[in-house]
């Protein structure tokens, strides 16, 4: 075999940085050698701000865009876009709104002129958002029929509570029932502003060019329609720890031939300096599929195809999950092992010199392959904006963690809580329940909202 030579660098191209006069950023990256253009006009405001009481409408307020803009229906816009070879797309999260599209180069500013309609010029239709609830209600009566879904919304409630984290983007059936027009109409006008979106375009077309096509746009022209006073950023309340002590939450799915399991607990926002060594902890626990357990779950007890683990991080705050479905009668083993594996990698020293290399290669190695398109530059530059990071934080991802040592993994063990987390199982509770209660911690009846 030859030799495998140092990581290959990644070297973010620079970023052109303008500002219209009614506040809109706009960011641009310039790469000659492609002939598509990928844009996103991006709006710092998700799930999170969802009213109390309104859970979902943020989701379906950004749902509601491309059903009608600019004087086009829906069905207008979807052949405005394929005449121009473009394609949409509306992505809510947490923490931000980016409507993206892509575009053939030398038709950017005419598929950019579709966007800034979209963005900016919503019909908001009375039968359109009937139509859309509709069918995220129904959607939701689907999704409770998802053990893998059913997981990660008792699991999201559990580890935040009554934080904004704690309830799914799409809300739950009881809020959309409720919701109306006005309501939608008013989250567009109170946070869909100017001065404090940000355009992003990478591709084929220079700075200039953008700029020209901006300004035949209706994003030039795009107003602010919030009160001075109202603030539609996302609200930084750190989300408090609810879980003192583990327990287990028994979400009862009869007959179950497998359990769907999450376990984990709070954790850092994006912007934790410990963010690189968090991440290599992550590859050795159960960030690869070399990990130690999924060398413990399907390799040497056979009762898993894969298991993952994540730290989530988000801008206000983010959670460590462990997911992975088990066959039914190993349940109990499960939860045992991965609480077990967590509780060991904590330990002073507890990861070895060959698993951290393989950490690191892991991570490392195939880093490029995340900057190799117009959209995943696109993506990057959004995830940039929305945490605030330094214009160099990719650059700075293979030497910072090619530079993680054990003391650094030592150190942020203890981000990891095995005897203060959220073990949710969605399966026969009738068969697991008895395995569960022997292994000494609270069992408890749980039934998430949709």
């Amino acid at each position: 075999m030859p030799p495998v030579g140092p990581p290959d660098a990644v070297r973010f191209p620079p970023v052109a940085r303008r500002r219209l006069e009614n506040g809109l950023a706009v960011w641009t990256i310039t790469d000659a050698a492609l002939p598509v253009v990928s844009a996103a006009v991006m709006v710092p405001v998700g799930s999170a701000q969802d009213p109390v009481e309104r859970p979902g409408l943020i989701s379906l307020t950004g749902d509601m865009l491309d059903e009608g803009a600019g004087g086009r229906d829906a069905i207008e816009l979807a052949e405005a876009l394929a005449g121009l070879g473009s394609r949409l797309a509306i992505d809510i999260t947490p923490d931000v709104t980016a409507i993206s599209i892509g575009a053939v180069g030398r038709r950017f500013a005419d598929t950019l002129g579709l966007l800034a309609d979209i963005v900016t010029k919503p019909h908001f239709q009375a039968a359109d958002f009937e139509r859309v609830r509709d069918l995220r209600l129904n959607r939701l009566k689907q999704l409770t029929q998802s053990v893998s879904t059913v997981a990660d919304r008792a699991f999201a409630t559990a580890v935040f509570g009554d934080h904004p984290y704690g309830h799914g983007t799409m809300g739950t059936t009881r809020s959309l029932q409720a919701m109306t027009l006005d309501e939608a109409r008013a989250a567009w006008e109170r946070v869909y502003r100017p001065s404090t979106a940000i355009l992003v375009v990478v591709g084929g077309v220079t700075d200039d060019e953008v700029m020209q096509a901006v300004k035949a746009s209706a994003l030039d022209r795009w107003e602010g329609f919030s009160t001075p006073d109202a603030d539609p950023g996302f609200t930084e309340k750190t989300p408090d720890l609810v879980l003192k002590t583990p327990v287990i939450m028994l979400v009862n799915r009869p007959a179950a031939p497998q359990s769907e399991l999450r376990v984990g607990h709070l954790g850092p926002p994006r912007r934790t300096p410990d963010y690189h060594a968090l991440v290599t902890l992550n590859a050795v626990l159960g960030g690869q599929f070399t990990s130690r357990l999924n060398r413990n779950l399907r390799e040497t007890r056979g009762i898993t195809y894969g298991v993952r683990t994540a730290f989530d991080m988000q801008r206000s705050a983010g959670s460590f999950i462990c997911d992975t479905s088990v066959q039914a009668d190993a349940t109990a083993v499960a939860v045992r092992e991965i609480l077990s594996e967590c509780r060991a990698i904590r330990e002073p020293g507890a990861v070895t010199a060959d698993e951290l290399a393989l950490a690191q290669d892991s991570l490392t190695r195939g880093y490029v392959r995340h900057f190799e398109t117009a959209s995943q530059f696109t993506r990057a530059l959004v995830e940039i904006a929305t945490h605030d990071l330094a214009l160099d934080t990719f650059d700075r991802f293979v030497p910072e963690v090619t530079a993680v040592g054990p003391e650094d993994l030592a150190r942020v063990g203890a981000a990891l809580r095995p005897d203060a987390c959220a073990v949710v199982v969605v399966g026969d509770a009738a068969a697991s329940r008895p395995s569960l209660e022997a292994l000494g911690l609270p069992v408890v009846d749980a039934d998430p909202e949709f």
